[in-house]
């Protein structure tokens, strides 16, 4: 072979190897890209899994707060379709069939007696104490799973475990160092056997927004009024922002307080109201009661003519007392009506407000007369609820208000809040209210 051959030889398989190598690259990224999705998908499943056990657990924690067949049927016909779509997740994730048997069966058959038990209430059979235990039973073993699912999730976090794998899993026993996932499906405890779980704290626009007024402002007037909102011996420096799109517009405002601290204001651009404002930066030290940062939130809400107000729910972290009020109508409470306030938890001074609902829902109302009593709608609700407390207010509930008694009371330690129509008498919602790490919220 000639010299020259060779070179053309070496030319073409040296062109070869170099188009090998970047076409290998190419299908290796592409392999690692393809991979990366579906962890992302089976992350996916495995949170709305997840999701799905947590509101089992939920429902099934009302149900024994509830009297009325409406308010249970809804429960339980909730629970199964939630225990249906937890088959369907788990069933959809890359563990081991025997690992995952009995979490699946347990999932099916909450849902099959859910849907029984809703089915005969339909009937206008009520539920037995018998059946009444067994959902307790299953309220619990779903706490315990759920609570398995998290422990198990920590741990491939903190060791950067992956759910997606080389090898087909489901024909093999639970690998629990391998795959942590499958420990919490193999954590089922015996239950019995079947035979055929705020409230208003994210309201909703329940009409043309009621409380904006009819004026327009332009982005000065919009500085003042931000300045007026804060306090003017506060301020040091205001000037326009970030403006804000949306159905409600608004200008923004960049405030600099004299501490240093800046506040991001939206005020609405139709009637110069503030629909929020927010610190940039959020660490406080925390050296006031949560009653002193509630009395000063309330103060500053009244001293701005949003009138009498009553403190709802709460939350605090890196410093800040975040509190919900709804309005009095008289002594009707609008939880409709919601206005969120944050409170620095070292100075007292409110650094923080979110109106949204205030500004869409708040305007005179009519027919806030009840048909019922407060005693009668006690009644409603029974003797299982102790210490209970009744008032009147005003709800959002399924696209309209109603007006309803608000029956607190406590159930085995737990505090609930249940909701009875004040013009037909019939139990409309049951809330429990959760103490969490950094408030108390309702669910």
């Amino acid at each position: 072979m000639s010299k020259r051959r060779m070179i053309l030889l070496s030319s073409v398989l040296g062109a070869a190897f170099l188009v090998s190598v970047i076409f290998g690259a190419y299908y290796a990224r592409e392999a690692f890209r393809a991979r990366d999705q579906l962890e992302n998908g089976y992350t996916r499943r495995l949170m709305e899994s997840r999701e799905h056990l947590q509101q089992m657990s939920l429902k099934l924690s009302k149900i024994p707060a509830a009297s009325e067949a409406a308010t249970l049927i809804d429960l339980l016909s909730s629970t199964s379709i939630r225990a249906e779509s937890l088959v369907s997740g788990l069933s959809a994730l890359p563990l081991s069939h025997a690992a995952m048997e009995e979490a699946i069966a347990f999932s099916n058959q909450v849902s099959e007696y859910t849907l029984l038990l809703s089915l005969k209430l339909a009937a206008g059979q009520p539920l037995s104490q018998a059946e009444l235990q067994t959902l307790a039973d299953l309220c619990s073993q779903c706490r315990l799973l759920e609570g398995q699912f998290a422990l198990a999730w920590n741990t491939m976090l903190e060791n950067s475990m992956r759910l997606t794998g080389r090898e087909n899993v489901f024909y093999q026993e639970a690998a629990a160092q391998t795959r942590p996932m499958e420990m919490a499906g193999d954590s089922i405890m015996a239950y019995p056997s079947m035979i055929y779980d705020g409230a208003y704290s994210d309201g909703q626009a329940l009409s043309a927004p009621r409380a904006l007024g009819q004026n327009t402002v332009d982005e000065a007037e919009a500085i003042r009024l931000a300045i007026q909102y804060i306090g003017e011996e506060r301020v040091k420096e205001a000037v326009h922002g970030a403006d804000v799109a949306g159905h409600l517009p608004c200008y923004g405002v960049s405030v600099t307080l004299v501490d240093g601290t800046t506040l991001n204001v939206a005020i609405t651009k139709q009637g110069g109201q503030l629909l929020w404002m927010m610190p940039e930066h959020a660490e406080f030290p925390a050296s006031l009661t949560l009653e002193e940062c509630r009395a000063g939130a309330q103060q500053f809400l009244e001293a701005h003519g949003y009138g009498p107000v009553e403190s709802a729910h709460f939350q605090v972290y890196d410093g800040l007392a975040v509190i919900s009020f709804a309005p009095l109508d008289g002594e009707v409470l609008l939880y409709p009506d919601l206005i969120k306030v944050q409170v620095r938890m070292d100075t007292g001074e409110v650094v923080g407000l979110e109106a949204h609902e205030y500004l869409l829902n708040h305007g005179p109302r009519q027919n806030l007369s009840p048909v019922i009593t407060p005693e009668e709608a006690s009644a409603v609700v029974g003797d299982h609820l102790t210490d209970k407390n009744v008032r009147l207010c005003l709800i959002p509930h399924r696209g309209r208000e109603r007006l309803c008694y608000e029956v607190r009371g406590q159930l085995e330690g737990q505090d609930y809040r249940i909701y009875v129509d004040a013009l037909t008498g019939h139990e409309v919602e049951v809330l429990l209210m959760v103490d969490t790490l950094d408030g108390q919220l309702s669910v």
